[in-house]
């Protein structure tokens, strides 16, 4: 569904709309005012300002919209319907396989191939990678960390809040890259590492799951991933999967210098493994 606004002009509610609003795409249609103000924890008379704020009369000439210009598809149907099911009652492993597939592909429609390549090349280049990775990010993080070293890559995770913060970035240069996790919303020491990437010139990739938010137009390069709506459990499905994407483009970038390091790292293990039996 092709749906966009000035994010400037928002509040943070309004913002907080045309977020689900971008996210639900067609599956909007299936809505009352009732149930977004339920949903989204906002008040109905929330609801009703943020059409005219887009320009619309009402909720009824939005959707009216959307209908005129948009032909639905059967399959945004099914997921509406396969949303329902979740609701029941079903085996846990069965709802996650469910919402796996739905959040892998939400973030694949999003999805810039050339900005991926892009930022895929940036990464392997640059002098040194630093990660931002506060709250639930820190573990994918770590394991981004692990892999990546293994290709010859120079990695820092950055501290994520405190003095400690402010020594990494006095070490940053405009030839390293900063990666940053922005789940939810931007934090202040995002807006600190965003705001500090202006004046030293170094690139940042934020990966984010919110399609409309703070972090437009802050970073060189954006990618969002679907964690589930917002009233769901945000998974970490789909952004492990896109950061195992990144690590394989990387590797694949780095062909030659990745096969050379782990074949290094073989050889250390095969000659090293008689002094240390549990080295595997």
């Amino acid at each position: 569904m092709n749906f966009s606004c000035d994010v400037s002009q928002l509040t943070t509610n309004q913002m907080k709309i045309a977020d689900f609003i971008k996210k639900m795409g067609d599956r909007i249609l299936y809505y009352s005012e009732t149930e977004l103000a339920k949903e989204l924890r906002i008040s109905n008379a929330t609801i009703s300002r943020f059409w005219k704020k887009i320009g619309y009369e009402n909720f009824k000439a939005f959707k009216s919209d959307i209908i005129q210009n948009e032909q639905i598809a059967p399959e945004k149907k099914l997921e509406h319907s396969l949303t329902q099911i979740q609701k029941q009652q079903v085996k846990i492993h069965e709802h996650l396989l469910s919402i796996m597939d739905l959040q892998i592909t939400h973030t694949l429609e999003e999805l810039d191939v050339k900005r991926f390549k892009e930022a895929i090349a940036l990464m392997s280049t640059c002098r040194r990678l630093y990660i931002h990775a506060p709250s639930s990010a820190e573990g994918i993080a770590v394991l981004m960390k692990h892999r990546l070293k293994r290709f010859g890559l120079d990695i820092e995770i950055v501290p994520k809040s405190g003095h400690e913060l402010f020594e990494s970035l006095l070490h940053i240069q405009n030839e390293d890259v900063v990666f940053l996790f922005g789940f939810v919303s931007m934090t202040k020491e995002a807006y600190v590492i965003l705001d500090y990437a202006k004046k030293k010139n170094y690139k940042t990739i934020i990966i984010t799951d919110q399609l409309i938010s703070d972090f437009q137009d802050q970073g060189d390069y954006i990618f969002y991933t679907n964690r589930g709506e917002l009233w769901e459990f945000h998974s970490m499905i789909a952004p492990t999967f896109l950061i195992e994407s990144f690590i394989l483009g990387i590797g694949q970038f780095l062909e030659e210098q990745s096969l050379r390091n782990l074949e290094q790292l073989s050889e250390l293990r095969k000659t090293y493994k008689d002094q240390l039996p549990r080295l595997r």
